[in-house]
């Protein structure tokens, strides 16, 4: 009797539904998965060579014997290569003449029969080729291939395998040369696409470059920066401090562009001197971009008349992301402890302050934007 009484109260718990809408819950579940799928399905794209293979047109059935994949999962790899826009799909047919020809398949021909290509050639089967963008950023060759870029992504969402761990553990501790030596191609191919454009065109539009004849590049990694305003400006001689694994990198960015008037100089900004007589300082999203400490080694390293120029993320933008301030706060350096939001430090202070320091040490503040990034750039003088 109990046992059945146990059944009548299951039986009748069956027919509520949860006082929480499940949609919102399902959402938020099916959207990470599907964004972990993409960009495993990116890596793994990578990885297997398939955007090199496909930069001429191959059939999955073709590319899988090539790469040595399986033949059955290869065709729906490239439909979902397809469906993110990385793939361009094409029917092929061919000639009375014997010459193949090709056609791009609309959407409303996608089905199955795309899966399926006749070996003999002779009936209509898919065929891809990289589509214009991931032939754009993801092929070795191209000048703004993001290959470093997915690399470092790739190690950080290795970092977020193992969350439960660092969450038990604490942060992970990197070494900071090392960090930022690795990451500098990454920050180069990211200037590369819009980023170092925008910047040089604002600040060629804020600051008079007849006029400078030094500058820094003060925490420059790569020193795209330096180069491309060296080469405006050949009278210009540039510098790019930074730290010396950091620095050992920039040496390569320097003989590519053949910048012979830009030169390094190894060290820790917060350690170490930086020169002087400088034109013009720069900084773009400068580790060290929101320290006070460092604003009187800037000011005395300036020229009168001299302009700094600084670029960070405001403040105001990170907080609204926690994913962000958790992503950061992952891993840490030994000897520098980081804020509790994104992109801070623990000896830093919001970028809005940091601006307002500046007229502490002689530097007048005369412009500041926001660019299409979130982030904003501010010009300073010395006076």
């Amino acid at each position: 009797m109990e046992n059945n009484e146990n059944q009548t109260e299951s039986f009748f718990d069956l027919l509520e539904k949860p006082d929480v809408d499940p949609d919102r819950f399902f959402k938020l579940v099916d959207s990470s998965v599907r964004g972990l799928r993409e960009f495993r399905l990116i890596a793994a794209a990578i990885e297997l060579g398939v955007f090199e293979a496909l930069k001429v047109p191959l059939s999955a059935g073709v590319l899988a014997e090539k790469l040595g994949c399986d033949p059955v999962l290869m065709p729906h790899f490239c439909e979902s290569l397809h469906s993110l826009g990385l793939l361009d799909r094409f029917e092929e047919g061919v000639h009375e003449n014997g010459k193949a020809q090709m056609r791009e398949k609309g959407e409303s021909e996608a089905g199955t029969e795309n899966l399926n290509h006749d070996s003999g050639g002779t009936n209509v089967g898919a065929v891809y080729l990289v589509s214009e963008l991931s032939a754009t950023y993801l092929l070795e060759s191209s000048p703004f291939s993001q290959q470093h870029y997915l690399a470092e992504r790739l190690r950080n969402a290795e970092l977020w395998t193992r969350l439960p761990e660092i969450m038990m553990k604490g942060p992970e501790i990197v070494e900071k040369g090392h960090f930022f030596g690795e990451v500098v191609h990454c920050m180069a191919e990211n200037a590369h696409c819009g980023l170092l454009q925008d910047t040089i065109r604002v600040v060629l539009e804020n600051v008079d470059f007849t006029n400078v004849k030094k500058m820094l590049d003060l925490g420059g990694g790569h020193g795209l920066y330096a180069i491309v305003f060296s080469k405006l400006n050949e009278s210009l001689q540039a510098f790019v401090f930074d730290l010396p694994p950091v620095t050992h990198k920039t040496k390569y960015f320097i003989e590519k562009y053949g910048a012979s008037n830009v030169d390094i100089i190894p060290g820790d900004f917060f350690t170490d001197e930086i020169g002087s007589g400088y034109d013009l300082i720069f900084s773009s999203f400068n580790p060290g971009g929101k320290v006070p400490s460092l604003i009187p080694k800037i000011s005395e390293a300036l020229s009168p008349g001299g302009v700094f120029v600084t670029r960070q993320v405001p403040d105001e933008k990170m907080k609204s992301s926690p994913l962000i301030s958790l992503d950061w706060n992952l891993w840490t350096f030994e000897d520098v402890k980081k804020g509790g939001s994104g992109y801070s430090f623990e000896n830093s202070v919001p970028f809005s302050e940091y601006i307002e320091m500046l007229g502490n040490y002689g530097l007048e503040v005369f412009r500041a934007l926001d660019m299409k990034d979130g982030s904003r750039i501010v010009f300073a003088w010395k006076v």
